[in-house]
């Protein structure tokens, strides 16, 4: 047979199996928005991000409390998760040769792999222990001085914690996000050619400069890319916040027990009521909206 010939079969072969592929993601994405646009539509339309979620016999409803408890606590998670996972990407990165740094390796990728639940698990350990009598006296004291200083909304945020909380729910976000963006530094470090980082070396005057400041910026949208992946990851993980923020229907302070979107995903897709249902369904699409849209902005800054 033409080598031409069979050339063209396996490209179309390859074609059909990527399309067979993406088929599932597409057929997934097509019954959030297909099911998920008329329930917010009909609950309340835009009042939808930001009403109490519907009791089972409501007309209405939303899922303020929940998006408001998502968004903070993915913001916190990811900024602690980056802080952490991009000078371990860098010593992975920049020094993979040594013993340590291929044992941390084998760590991180355990890491990833990692059954989150068990690291809801591990932080509702930590606070249980941690969390409580000195700290929470301290805290007392901090909410007390900063209401008297900035007024009583300080107090949504510091205060005395709860058994369940947001920061815990940071905290076990921070633990799932941390090895992604290690890996990714780590890779995008790896990649800078030997003659770029001798020169960088050579100008900078310290390792620390020409680490942290010279070579970072040859792989800045590499870790930016790793920064939006990462917390794209963590926004839609419901696992993790099912032992620390544990969830809620009100809004609440994020020293309490924090709602969640993934968390009301996750209770009212198994309730027998239509109008929680459909709510669970408006609820993904908007945690949808919201993942695809930090990976386009990951692929656009990725080039």
């Amino acid at each position: 047979m033409n080598r031409h010939v069979v050339s063209k079969l396996g490209l179309a072969l390859f074609a059909v199996l990527g399309a067979l592929a993406v088929t599932p993601l597409f057929f997934i994405v097509a019954d959030i928005y297909i099911k998920g646009v008329p329930a917010i539509v009909k609950l309340g339309g835009l009042n939808f991000l930001t009403d109490l979620p519907p009791a089972p016999y409501d007309e209405r409803g939303g899922i303020g409390p929940q998006l408001v408890g998502t968004l903070y606590m993915t913001l916190l998670g990811a900024l602690l998760g980056f802080a952490v996972g991009f000078p371990i990407g860098v010593y992975l990165g920049e020094f993979r040769k040594e013993f340590f740094a291929s044992v941390a390796r084998a760590g991180v990728n355990i890491l990833v792999e990692f059954p989150t639940i068990t690291i809801g698990l591990f932080v509702y350990t930590l606070f249980t222990v941690f969390a409580g009598g000195q700290l929470n006296e301290w805290l007392r004291g901090l909410a007390h001085s900063l209401a008297a200083l900035v007024g009583d909304w300080a107090r949504q945020f510091v205060g005395p914690l709860g058994q369940f909380n947001a920061y815990a729910g940071s905290l076990a976000l921070a633990v799932v996000m941390a090895p992604y963006v290690a890996l990714f530094t780590a890779s995008a470090y790896a990649s800078i050619e030997q003659p770029l980082r001798e020169a960088a070396y050579a100008l900078a005057g310290s390792e620390f400069k020409a680490v942290f400041v010279v070579l970072r910026k040859a792989v800045s949208r590499a870790v930016l890319v790793a920064a939006l992946l990462g917390t794209a990851k963590i926004a839609g993980e419901t696992a993790p916040l099912l032992f620390t923020a544990f969830g809620n229907i009100y809004y609440a302070p994020f020293t309490e027990p924090t709602a969640a979107v993934p968390l009301w995903v996750w209770y009212a897709a198994q309730t027998p009521y239509e109008v929680q249902i459909a709510s669970a369904y408006g609820a993904s699409a908007v945690l949808l909206t919201i993942v695809l849209a930090l990976f386009l902005v990951a692929r656009l800054r990725g080039g």
